[in-house]
């Protein structure tokens, strides 16, 4: 009961946060329409589309959190409970992953409408999509641990976020680049959900097969998660 108890706190207090809204929903679904009304047939763009929706989604949602109990003092209540670092990294990674997963099914039925083929795995894009949400908000979660001062938070965001949106091939392919950029977007976690997308959705990849998307979310969320922790502990 430990992990549904924290996530209930989570949705109560920080589904409508300014930034929850404003760069977790209102970016990525405007963000894609420009795509829908600017090109039309977006087939191709749709795996990316949806991408980038998710990583704004969850990181700005668990981010937002954790600025304000930061700056109120407030996430010490949690340290003071009888739990574990990792209970609540990963209870509040799983509130991240079902924001994420909803703007993400949101963005993937407006998408739908414009498309001219069908998708060809509706469960395993739904199923990439909740991956890719828990892997991301582990990151939003890090990086909102890490900074040492939390009104910066949103900003070292956006620093890493907007490369990653053109270094995972979530726009352009990367095979259209010199070997130094793919280079890049082999080490941009983004890369791995979109390849992963274009598998479950259109049927084909460009760098890699779906186990090695796979296999790269997994590993970046081990990761963040380690990284989450210790910079928990660091903190407090």
């Amino acid at each position: 009961m430990k992990i549904p108890a924290i996530m209930y706190k989570e949705f109560k207090e920080y589904l409508l946060k300014p930034g929850s809204i404003s760069w977790g929903v209102v970016f990525p679904l405007v963000f894609t329409f420009a795509f829908i009304v600017r090109f039309g047939d977006i087939d191709h763009l749709a795996p990316g589309l949806i991408s980038i929706s998710v990583l704004f989604a969850t990181t700005s949602f668990v981010s937002s959190s954790i600025i304000f109990e930061r700056r109120l003092r407030t996430f010490e209540r949690l340290l003071l409970a009888p739990l574990r670092e990792y209970e609540i990294i990963i209870a509040k990674a799983l509130v991240g992953t079902v924001f994420g997963f909803f703007v993400g099914v949101i963005t993937l039925l407006s998408l739908i409408e414009f498309m001219v083929y069908p998708i060809e795995s509706v469960p395993l894009t739904l199923t990439l999509i909740t991956f890719g949400s828990f892997a991301f908000s582990l990151f939003g979660i890090w990086l909102g641990l890490y900074v040492r001062n939390p009104i910066n938070v949103m900003t070292w965001l956006n620093i890493l976020r907007l490369p990653m949106m053109f270094t995972s091939g979530a726009i352009e392919s990367l095979t259209l680049f010199p070997a130094w950029f793919l280079a890049i977007g082999l080490l941009t976690p983004l890369t791995y959900l979109v390849e992963g997308l274009r598998v479950s959705i259109l049927n084909y990849y460009e760098l890699f097969p779906l186990g090695d998307s796979l296999l790269g979310l997994t590993v970046f969320s081990l990761l963040m998660l380690l990284l989450s922790i210790k910079a928990l502990k660091k903190l407090y």
